[in-house]
């Protein structure tokens, strides 16, 4: 397997495990909401990151 492909794919893993570790630290939209919405615009920015990867190099799927 590709290594930036898994690089990307460990990248949403990572963004979603801190984004759920702050929802549970945070239930109901408490909490910071720059911070809430940071993780999850990471969450995004991660999974447009492996789409547009896998756009430019079909031949890896």
């Amino acid at each position: 397997m590709d290594q930036k492909l898994q690089e990307l794919e460990q990248a949403i893993v990572d963004a979603e495990e801190a984004k759920r570790h702050f929802v549970q630290e945070n239930p109901n939209g408490s909490g910071d909401k720059a911070e809430r919405m940071r993780l999850y615009n990471k969450v995004e920015l991660a999974r447009k990151a492996l789409r547009d990867y896998k756009r430019m190099n079909p031949h890896l799927l």
